[in-house]
């Protein structure tokens, strides 16, 4: 028995626990966490706006060759702040995205964004 309750211990530490609830409305500066780089960031920016459950991505000043040929200010992504079957919030613009089993990044699924880390993930 004491190795069971051990077991599922450690397991409650290596498990990705699901993200905190959506900042409030506002506009906030995120950073670009890159899937094929494992989520790193390289400095890149996008300027993420909350509304109501309503999100729009923008091209922050501050980007770089990511946005090539796009000016600050363009939208880059917009819809609606749902939370994915695994835990984590995405950028959607169909209810049953919460249920694909292929989302973020390279997917060519929804995009994730993770309000506690600040980051927004790309490919």
């Amino acid at each position: 028995m004491q190795l069971l309750l051990s077991l599922l211990f450690s397991f409650s530490f290596t498990v990705e626990q699901p993200q905190s609830e959506i900042h409030k409305n506002g506009t906030y500066i995120y950073e670009v966490a890159f899937a094929e780089w494992s989520g790193r960031t390289m400095g890149d920016e996008v300027v993420v706006i909350l509304k109501d459950g309503h999100i729009t991505l923008k091209v922050s000043k501050n980007s770089n060759i990511l946005w090539m040929g796009a000016t600050p200010g363009d939208v880059i992504e917009e819809g609606t702040l749902r939370k994915h079957q695994s835990g984590v919030w995405i950028i959607s613009n169909d209810e049953k995205d919460v249920s694909l089993e292929e989302i973020g990044g390279c997917t060519g699924g929804p995009t994730v964004i993770d309000f506690d880390k600040q980051t927004i993930e790309m490919c």
